[in-house]
């Protein structure tokens, strides 16, 4: 990593063994703007994490030293870890649906299989940067449109970290093989945003709402970004739906 880098540019931790995959993945995030740090073992990767503060981690699940689901766990158990709450994403050569629920229940915002197109690429890292500029959540709308209790959009963003894990869990499969069976998901989930102030993503779910009912399906631009959002939107969340606002 070149710690010179200007700010704007997102730090990321690369962990890939295959030399191919990695040269891809380093490639176009240098592309996109990122500063990247590639390693090819899981241990090494840790210790990465451990002593620098990276804005996205991008782990492959089979790694050899130490996997990825394993090196998040040690990695969210250190206290003292510089990267100890960045958000993590998982790459798996076709994740099958048992796959993915066990990675998001390991603690990953989301999932990338491989192999991965620039579109998408380009989508995790634009919903990565709107996390990190505090984009994703709307604190005023949702206390605005909870009556200015910050108990009850914590609660509220609470029960939609769960939604959205759930969804998550799924979403690549129903996608793929059912994808009329996600438009009155997305339709309610929508509503579910505005309550909590989640202006992007409930945006997201609205045109790829209109994208399905078009007969518009599989992996355009618009179920990549959402699927970027959805992935952010975990990570923004951070599974508490914490509001980190004074109310005036």
């Amino acid at each position: 990593m070149n710690d010179d880098a200007p700010d704007m540019l997102l730090r990321v931790l690369l962990a890939e063994d295959d030399a191919v995959s990695q040269h891809f993945f380093a490639t176009a995030l240098a592309a996109l703007g990122c500063a990247v740090d590639a390693c090819g073992r899981g241990d090494e990767a840790l210790q990465l994490a451990r002593t620098r503060p990276y804005d996205l981690l991008l782990l492959d699940v089979r790694l050899p030293g130490l996997g990825g689901a394993d090196l998040l766990q040690a990695l969210r158990a250190d206290a003292q870890a510089a990267s100890r709450d960045s958000v993590a994403l998982a790459t798996s050569a076709a994740p099958d649906f048992a796959q993915q629920r066990t990675l998001l229940g390991a603690g990953f915002a989301g999932i990338v299989p491989k192999p991965v197109t620039l579109d998408a690429l380009e989508a995790l890292v634009q919903a990565q940067r709107l996390r990190l500029g505090e984009a994703l959540l709307d604190d005023t709308a949702a206390l605005r449109a909870l009556g200015r209790s910050r108990d009850r959009v914590s609660a509220l963003r609470g029960l939609l970290a769960a939604e959205l894990t759930e969804l998550a869990g799924d979403f690549e499969y129903r996608l793929r093989h059912d994808p009329a069976s996600l438009v009155e998901p997305l339709h309610r989930l929508q509503a579910a945003c505005g309550f909590c102030g989640v202006p992007a993503l409930a945006a997201a779910a609205a045109a790829l709402e209109r994208d399905l009912q078009q007969h518009h399906v599989g992996t355009t631009p618009t179920a990549t970004r959402f699927g970027a959002l959805l992935a952010a939107t975990r990570g923004a969340l951070g599974g508490t739906g914490s509001v980190a606002v004074s109310v005036p």
